[in-house]
């Protein structure tokens, strides 16, 4: 073999050998593609926090909040886990977005029978309420662990932003409220939403237990039937609602 043509193969060889580097570097991670097409405008930015938080949604919403990770985000989105830490410090961050989309739903869920009645009576009201909250099971699910997981592992920023958001969504549910009890006062109104929060953060949790959880309580020999979900808050909200009545 001529140098001429030793040359020729040597350089033919650097090349493939360029190619594969290439192409091994560009399938290695598709995050580090999405590196050369950053998202400039405002839409593009917003479009992949949206996909964040929906890849995010369908992984909690087929397991719980350890199935959860950066990792399997990244394996859901278009973009990979280096990108996802532009938008989001930790997963309980994206919850939090996420909690907040949930109650924009649960709102809508009031607006309708808000808007779909004139007048209802104290116990009619309740089961409508009951029934806005039964139909959101994965807000219920956030709320629970609200306190005692999530907003624990947030920056303090991001948890301040939450805080503003949430008490801006409160004024519909206020509206909801006051129109079917004209008379009660803006402070037992406020007393109803917040007590009625609260009293849905404990009953969540009791009317949803495991199949270890029901097991346990049977190898205790302690007997103790609980009614479902919508039923027991529709009860507990029935009590709750008597400040609503008070200054009639």
């Amino acid at each position: 073999m001529s140098v001429i043509e030793l040359y020729i193969l040597s350089d033919t060889v650097s090349t493939i050998l360029l190619k594969v580097f290439l192409s091994c570097a560009t399938m290695r991670h598709r995050g580090d593609i999405m590196e050369f097409k950053r998202a400039r405008t405002v839409q593009q930015i917003e479009e992949r926090r949206q996909e964040i938080i929906n890849a995010c949604a369908d992984l909690f919403d087929n397991g719980d909040i350890d199935d959860v990770h950066f990792k399997a985000i990244g394996e859901k989105t278009s973009f990979g886990r280096s990108t996802i830490y532009k938008y989001y410090s930790t997963k309980e961050e994206i919850l939090l977005d996420l909690l907040l989309l949930d109650v924009i739903g649960w709102i809508e869920d009031l607006n309708v029978f808000t808007e779909k009645y004139d007048r209802l009576s104290k116990e009619d009201f309740c089961k409508e309420f009951a029934g806005a909250y039964a139909k959101n099971d994965r807000l219920l699910r956030l709320m629970s662990i609200l306190y005692s997981i999530i907003e624990k592992n947030c920056s303090l920023e991001k948890l301040a932003d939450f805080k503003k958001s949430l008490i801006g969504f409160m004024e519909p549910v206020f509206m909801c409220v006051k129109k079917f009890f004209p008379k009660a006062s803006d402070e037992a109104i406020q007393t109803f939403i917040s007590t009625s929060s609260s009293y849905i953060l404990g009953l969540y949790p009791e009317t949803h237990i495991s199949d270890k959880q029901k097991k346990a309580i049977e190898m205790s020999g302690f007997s103790f039937e609980r009614g479902g979900f919508e039923n027991m808050s529709y009860t507990g909200f029935l009590i709750l609602a008597s400040v609503l009545d008070s200054d009639s």
